[in-house]
């Protein structure tokens, strides 16, 4: 048996919160008496409506502390590594396109491959701009064995525009876009546009 005031007072049916009671001390006796009352025994609102409403209480926390986190913009110059697969004869070609790059800059520290694959893809995401007839679908096979690109931030951007427009994945999208440009070529837009 509870031999507390508020058992004998409150019967256990009855959920008075203490905003309830509040509201009544602050009618009976006004506000000024109510707060000199709470000075007195040290208690504070929060900690009694934590008592009687603890999921408030939580919630309150969890809203503090969601407030005080700070949520932090990405670099615009990031870097986003995405893996496409390539057959044997795509990796051969796009390992010679490498080796031509290297001999180009003549720095041996770097990874070339990725750096090429990256050139291409940007190169390929310009082309695709002028001429978007010229990247049809094409059969996708996962061979398990990958290449890297890491394009920008920005191109990152496109490259997930493409991906909901033709309702692909990012793999399949940069797969497409690296593979057409391989296979058909550039095309020199500046003398496309002069012969229109």
């Amino acid at each position: 048996m509870n031999n507390s005031l508020n058992a004998i007072f409150r019967p256990s049916g009855d959920s008075v919160g203490t905003k309830d009671i509040k509201a009544l001390m602050d009618k009976v006796t006004g506000p000024a008496v109510c707060q000199e009352a709470q000075k007195e025994t040290g208690r504070s609102t929060e900690r009694e409506s934590s008592q009687f409403y603890p999921k408030e209480a939580q919630e309150r926390r969890q809203a503090s502390q969601k407030a005080s986190v700070r949520v932090r913009k990405e670099r615009k110059d990031k870097k986003k590594d995405i893996k496409f697969p390539v057959t044997p004869a795509q990796r051969e070609e796009l390992r010679r396109l490498a080796k031509d790059l290297r001999a180009e800059q003549n720095d041996p520290g770097k990874k070339y491959e990725t750096i090429s694959n990256t050139k291409l893809l940007k190169k390929a995401l310009d082309h695709y701009a002028i001429f978007p007839e010229r990247y049809p679908p094409l059969l996708y096979k996962d061979t398990r064995q990958y290449m890297h690109a890491e394009p920008m931030l920005a191109d990152f951007r496109v490259i997930e525009e493409l991906s909901l427009k033709w309702n692909l994945s990012l793999r399949k999208t940069v797969y497409r876009l690296i593979m057409n440009i391989i296979y058909r070529g550039e095309v020199d837009s500046d003398a496309y546009r002069a012969g229109r």
